[in-house]
């Protein structure tokens, strides 16, 4: 497939990437502040917030704090 605007991926894949990490955010930074990260889920739900950094940054970093692993994400495609 040739490269387009999203990167390598489809369209849908685009969307597919945007929805999932659109939904689980919020689930993330509640399951950090349950189990005992009250701090950093606020501090990554500010950053969210005030758009300090992207929303694919905040996920991933939620997901390396709760020993879940980073998911690989072509960074073009979120741009």
């Amino acid at each position: 497939m040739p490269e387009n605007c999203w990167g390598n991926t489809t369209l849908e894949e685009h969307h597919r990437l945007h929805n999932k990490i659109r939904n689980e955010l919020p689930e993330l930074l509640s399951r950090l502040a349950i189990e005992g990260q009250e701090e950093e889920a606020i501090r990554l739900l500010v950053e969210w917030g005030t758009f300090k950094k992207k929303r694919f940054e905040i996920y991933n970093e939620a997901r390396v704090l709760l020993d879940m692993g980073r998911i690989e994400v072509d960074v073009e495609v979120l741009e």
